[in-house]
């Protein structure tokens, strides 16, 4: 059996018609009656998609170049000055299509200056890629990793070498740039803090964001060889006297989820140093989400400084609130260092439980003055026990009452809260971060980041857990983020 596919080209009114010129796309044998090879091959059908890539491609941009030969103020032919080959970049190969270059009109040309050329495809295509590559590369980068997302891109498509896992890399940080900079294109156009401050404006709970849950992880820091030749250099100036500089060890990227009342919830992320300002980055997204002006959210959050920070300088954050999780992991802590406190009597043991449950349940209520004294009462009576203050119950016991005295400010009514059906526990950040970060950059991995790689990285990975990847948004970001160029020497014909 032989199988011949050929590609008949004709304009659209001509769609039926029988056309001549036909191009031969693929020739299949199967000579033998056995059904080993049962249809298309991998490698058939990669090669059968790459020649008609080719051939689409090759013709659409005949087509087009053929309405950017004249001038489009005065229509005169332009005239031709060389020709040259460019090479695109496409989901099924590499395309090589020629790229003529034009001498400008003269119409154009100011008095006594010469004339200068113009390549009207390179024009229309400076990154020499199309938006769908760029999507699977994106995509696929942000759920594996760079060298196993580009393995499995060149055994489904017919790429096999036109793209590495350093160009993959390359393309999620130009890709999470572009994000960045549409991040910063809405951060300049939310409303002032002058607006926001307005007294006569009624502020109300937000309607469609419930919640926002915010947490942090840290990955192991990389430190690339400007960085450790700028610590090198740091320390020859150094005194001899002063301590030895330490690199950084550590990446802390942050990751918050919005809980809705309606659809499924969305995800943010940024590494803290990547950012100008972590409040003005949580603004962001919570106008992106549907938060108006005159509407509040209220945060839940560990006791993490830069939380606190990002709060308090943002204008749609009602209020922070201290996860109870965390509270609960502490207060039970100093319960079960009870039974290996030697220093507590058997008889005792239930009443110390007692005392620290009953304090756990002012926090529950919100009242953190009477916990904390609670816990100081229990505290100042186990002093006269022998041993007591080297105990692990003693170091619990000033552990949560720390806690709970610094925090004091956040803690809230949780029992009406839970009630109410409100959220009091950041479990949706934490799963938040398990989703975005460990999941591709912790686990099983065990890789190390710098900060700009991390950043970038959490970027794509999180418009692509909130469904915002797509070739079209893709192109429009890149539209945006490209340099204006100067008037067009020719243009479409109308």
């Amino acid at each position: 059996m032989r199988l011949i596919i050929e590609a008949r080209i004709a304009e659209a009114a001509d769609i039926g018609d029988a056309v001549d010129g036909a191009v031969t796309l693929a020739v299949l044998e199967r000579r033998d009656r056995s059904l080993a090879k049962l249809g298309l091959t991998l490698a058939e059908g990669r090669a059968l998609l790459a020649r008609v890539q080719d051939v689409m491609v090759s013709q659409q941009v005949d087509e087009w170049m053929a309405g950017e030969t004249n001038c489009c103020r005065c229509g005169t032919l332009l005239s031709h000055k060389d020709s040259r080959s460019i090479v695109v970049r496409t989901v099924y190969g590499n395309v090589a299509v020629r790229s003529p270059r034009l001498w400008s009109c003269p119409c154009r040309a100011a008095p006594g200056t010469a004339r200068s050329s113009v390549s009207p495809l390179c024009k229309a295509l400076p990154r020499r890629v199309t938006p769908e590559l760029e999507y699977l590369q994106v995509e696929w980068a942000a759920h594996l990793p760079y060298r196993q997302a580009t393995a499995l891109l060149k055994e489904v498509l017919p790429i096999d070498k036109q793209i590495s896992f350093s160009g993959t890399r390359e393309r999620v940080h130009a890709v999470a740039r572009q994000l960045d900079t549409e991040v910063e294109r809405d951060i300049a156009n939310q409303p002032k803090a002058t607006a926001i401050a307005d007294t006569t404006v009624p502020r109300r709970e937000s309607t469609n964001v419930a919640c926002v849950s915010v947490d942090s992880a840290w990955l192991k820091h990389h430190s690339t060889p400007k960085g450790r030749q700028a610590i090198r250099a740091e320390a020859k100036l150094r005194s001899p006297w002063s301590p030895a500089p330490t690199l950084q060890r550590h990446v802390n990227i942050v990751a918050g989820r919005a809980a809705f009342a309606d659809r499924a919830p969305r995800v943010y992320a940024y590494v803290h140093k990547q950012v100008p300002s972590a409040a003005a980055r949580l603004d962001q997204f919570l106008a992106r989400s549907g938060v108006g002006p005159n509407e509040r959210v209220t945060v839940i959050s560990d006791d993490a400084g830069e939380f606190a920070k990002a709060v308090q300088g943002s204008q749609l954050a009602r209020g922070r609130i201290l996860d109870w999780f965390h509270i609960a992991m502490k207060f039970k802590a100093a319960e079960n260092s009870v039974f290996g406190s030697a220093a507590i009597e058997s008889l005792e043991r239930a009443w110390v439980e007692s005392e620290i449950r009953s304090s756990k349940w002012f926090v529950w209520h919100g009242k953190a003055g009477k916990s904390v004294a609670r816990i100081k009462a229990l505290d100042d009576a186990l002093m006269a026990r022998k041993g007591y203050e080297f105990s692990t119950l003693w170091w619990n016991l000033q552990r949560v009452s720390g806690y709970i005295g610094s925090n004091a400010g956040t803690l809230v009514n949780y029992g009406a809260r839970l009630r109410r059906g409100l959220p009091i526990s950041s479990s949706i950040a934490e799963s938040a971060v398990n989703l975005v970060v460990s999941h591709r950059m912790a686990k099983k991995q065990q890789m190390r980041w710098t900060d700009e790689g991390a950043h970038c990285l959490a970027q794509v990975r999180v418009a692509a857990l909130n469904g915002d990847l797509s070739p079209g948004r893709l192109a429009k970001l890149a539209k945006a983020s490209a340099p204006k160029t100067g008037t067009r020497l020719s243009c479409h014909p109308p």
